[in-house]
């Protein structure tokens, strides 16, 4: 009896996962010759400052992901996860925010603003620099909108999509502890009601695990990757990584649940 139920999981498993790489080849397949226009954008935080971002659209008037880097990095850290993002009919939004630098040759636009100008960046001002993303894709679709972020900035939309009615759903990628002592994310997030995504690299698991401990099961899925040892961040969607496409069958059956 115990061969033949293990036998029976293994044959679901095995289904399961036939049928999540047929949903990954969907999607990769559709829209494959959409045309995706990019552009460079600007829009204002509520304290005036300047925000940059790179504007992916497929087509007008459908749903936007905003995609919020790595601490330290910038929009381009999304060249290419926006580009596949597109395949599934969203439009994409790589903003630069005010705690970044530079990455994939890409200066963070935002901060040479925030110095010229002498602003601050801290926590609360860098959420109004992700508000007014949303604030900027909201208007452009008006359809709720998806936070992606990386890091300190994945904390930071779980946070920010607590009380923003124009935000669906988040993606957090490794997200951690930023801002102790002063607010901890695992006891705010807790109140979270929305659809979540939250993967890390395996080392990190536990710690995102206990971060995300207190969201209700009906809303988050929490992936950890099975291939290796995994990546931290967008690293872990990236082609130069041999195990992404793990990462990407499970964020997108998240989003296939979305829709």
């Amino acid at each position: 009896m115990q061969k033949q139920q293990r036998h029976n999981s293994l044959r679901s498993i095995s289904i399961r996962l036939i049928s999540y790489t047929c949903i990954f080849l969907v999607f990769l397949a559709f829209s494959s010759f959409s045309t995706i226009r990019v552009s460079t954008v600007q829009f204002a935080a509520a304290d005036g400052l300047e925000i940059t971002a790179d504007e992916y659209i497929v087509e007008q008037g459908r749903p936007y992901i905003l995609l919020f880097h790595e601490q330290g990095s910038s929009r381009g850290e999304f060249k290419t996860i926006a580009r596949r993002l597109c395949k599934i009919n969203y439009n994409c939004l790589a903003v630069d925010l005010r705690n970044g630098g530079n990455d994939n040759f890409v200066s963070n636009v935002t901060v040479k603003q925030l110095r010229d100008g002498h602003a601050k960046a801290d926590v609360h001002d860098i959420e109004q620099d992700v508000v007014a993303a949303i604030n900027y894709a909201y208007e452009k679709s008006n359809l709720p909108v998806i936070l992606f972020g990386s890091g300190a900035n994945g904390s930071l939309s779980l946070l920010v999509a607590l009380n923003n009615e124009n935000t669906r759903a988040v993606v957090a990628l490794s997200p951690g502890e930023y801002f102790m002592p002063g607010l901890k994310v695992q006891d705010a997030v807790a109140q979270l009601k929305k659809p979540v995504f939250i993967t890390s690299g395996k080392s990190e698991f536990p710690y995102v695990s206990e971060l995300a401990s207190g969201i209700d099961k009906e809303y988050l899925t929490l992936f950890e990757p099975r291939q290796g040892e995994g990546m931290r961040g967008t690293a872990s969607l990236s082609t130069t990584y041999d195990q992404n496409t793990e990462y990407w069958i499970a964020l997108l059956v998240f989003f296939k649940d979305l829709m």
